[in-house]
């Protein structure tokens, strides 16, 4: 029994490689000609509805010989295999499925891969996570971003799967045919076209007979096989700036080629939080140049199927993330998230503006969230963040403000599995609602037609909240004991930059900003997250002789005590997967 059909429906609406004369059937698909984003080799039982491990190692040896190298983010505790089952061709990025990595991690898989592929022109970069769509689509657009200029989708034949290269050479024949009846006479065409072991190049007046032979190329003219000329040895990446202009020189030190990343002077930040407004506006200054969005397009018309509308990076919370390598491998991200000196920010509220449920919904959110039909159950968020070691561990390696410049972590940054055996972010806080009245200061900072809406309003559980400027973090949103979805963000990239002398301004001149997360903003608003309409957070600066402390990450048991233990994970289900 063939298990393709099965496989088939896992892949969903991501493109598969099929070529039945060679007998492959894999999601797996070439977004250029060098790099390839697959879905998780697996072995056993998963091996049964995903791609098997052999048939992934038989198609990739067949067509590359020893020029392959994987980029594996799955985290340990998710899905592991050894890296000698791969024949030890393996860098481990780990991070959880469905979520952004530390902003650090980027980086430091960018220039590594760029090595890689920088050291020979044949050898190809392989991607994958779980299902080889958001996460993998996260660190390929981030090596898409850090290049000069967007390589263009497969050129050559072998990246294409027999029904997509069927169609290829039917164009080519068409478009051969078309351009020799233009120019040459059908008898003489006719006369050519019998002449056993000719073939022409060219078209119109400059078409051009060729004869071919049967004589073999010299043994001292041919070139090594891969398996006898492969070498893993890859030179750091260094960058040098320019003196005499405006640019900065990316250049490998095992290569003569070189190429120029334009520096832009104006500020593009602070950027919104979503991207729906058009590239180039208020708070979209980021994408004027049009590069993520090219990026995004490449990567969706790749991997996903042409009859799908999906986004190939469809969470919202890895799409900011890209924005935001964006401008660091541009060397414009804030100052505030480049620089080492400490920057903090207090949260200080959250309002969450929830649709009212009707009809047939009222007897289901009475069940589920209590109040009698009003959907108005108490109201929470969770604040969570990367474990600081690894975050830290990252930013060692170079991991933040250098882009793709430095030494690289030859073989990933996973190694023994140190920090992805077990969850790798963990709650810093709470938010619980306010009891009572919400007070006249929070409805008027409302939206004006917020009467419309169901209104929960959130402070931290504890006293004050604190959190680093620079560093990411979760919010995930409750209503009772239903999720409604959550968002990350790294403040820094969102807010105007602190006033240069905040350690002088008391508490009252501090500066406060509320960002705006619209429901096409927040990360899968499944079931009772639809009733989101938008969710405001409110930001406060801190100023810099604050002596309280940052919010520290909680333990286990602190987790339980607090009621914001994640250990059973996010069971959802991506689109595409």
């Amino acid at each position: 029994m063939s298990f393709d059909y099965v496989r088939k429906i896992v892949s969903g609406k991501k493109a598969r490689f099929i070529d039945p004369e060679n007998a492959a059937n894999l999601d797996l698909v070439y977004v250029t000609d060098r790099i390839i984003i697959m879905g998780y080799p697996a072995v056993g039982v998963a091996g049964l509805y995903r791609n098997r491990r052999r048939d992934v190692l038989k198609f990739i040896n067949s067509r590359h010989g020893e020029k392959w190298w994987i980029w594996n983010l799955c985290p340990l505790y998710e899905n592991a295999y050894s890296p000698e089952s791969m024949h030890g061709r393996v860098s481990r990025y780990p991070f959880p499925d469905h979520h952004p990595p530390p902003l650090p991690l980027l980086p430091l898989a960018v220039r590594e891969m760029t090595a890689w592929l920088e050291g020979d022109s044949e050898r190809v970069a392989i991607i994958h996570c779980k299902a080889g769509k958001g996460r993998s689509g996260t660190l390929l657009c981030s090596y898409l971003l850090s290049l000069p200029d967007l390589p263009p989708p497969p050129q050559l034949d072998r990246s294409y799967t027999h029904k997509d290269l069927q169609k290829r050479l039917e164009d080519r024949q068409k478009e051969k045919a078309e351009s020799l009846s233009e120019s040459v006479p059908t008898t003489t065409l006719q006369a050519e076209g019998e002449r056993e072991g000719w073939v022409y190049v060219g078209s119109g007046k400059d078409i051009t007979g060729v004869q071919m032979t049967d004589s073999e190329i010299p043994e001292t003219e041919r070139s090594n096989t891969p398996a006898k000329s492969e070498k893993i040895d890859v030179q750091p990446v260094k960058r040098t700036k320019s003196t005499s202009s405006s640019t900065t020189t990316l250049s490998d030190s095992s290569s003569t080629s070189s190429v120029n990343i334009q520096i832009h002077t104006d500020p593009p930040y602070p950027i919104d939080i979503g991207d729906e407004a058009a590239p180039g506006s208020t708070g979209q200054i980021d994408r004027k140049d049009g590069r993520v969005d090219e990026v995004f397009q490449l990567h969706s018309s790749r991997r996903m199927k042409p009859t799908s509308s999906g986004r190939g990076v469809s969470i919202p919370s890895q799409r900011r993330w890209c924005r935001y390598i964006h401008l660091l491998f541009n060397n414009q991200a804030p100052p505030s998230y480049t620089s080492p000196k400490p920057s903090r920010v207090r949260l200080t509220s959250i309002t969450l503006l929830l649709h009212p449920p009707t009809g047939w919904q009222k007897p289901l959110a009475s069940l589920v969230v209590g109040s009698g039909g009003t959907g108005q159950g108490k109201a929470w968020a969770s604040v969570a963040r990367y474990d600081d070691e690894y975050v830290d561990e990252l930013k060692t390696r170079g991991g933040t403000g250098q882009g793709v410049a430095g030494q690289i972590s030859w073989g990933g940054v996973g190694g023994e599995g140190t920090f992805d055996t077990h969850k790798m972010f963990r709650s810093c806080g709470k938010m619980v609602s306010v009891d009572g009245d919400i007070g006249e200061s929070v409805i008027k900072s409302l939206p004006e037609n917020h009467r419309n809406y169901v209104v929960h309003h959130l402070t931290p559980s504890h006293g004050s909240l604190i959190l680093d400027r620079s560093r990411e973090f979760r919010l995930k949103f409750h209503l009772a004991s239903v999720p409604l979805g959550w968002t990350w963000l790294i403040p820094s990239f969102h807010l105007p930059e602190p006033p240069i002398k905040s350690f002088n301004e008391t508490i009252n001149q501090l500066r406060t900003h509320t960002l705006n997360f619209p429901k096409s903003q927040i990360d899968f608003p499944l079931g009772p997250g639809q009733a989101i309409h938008q969710i405001l957070v409110k930001l406060e600066e801190v100023p810099e002789n604050e002596k309280e402390e940052t919010a520290k990450l909680m333990s286990d048991e602190e987790e339980r005590k607090e009621g914001v233990d994640e250990t059973k994970g996010d069971k959802v289900i991506e689109d595409g997967e």
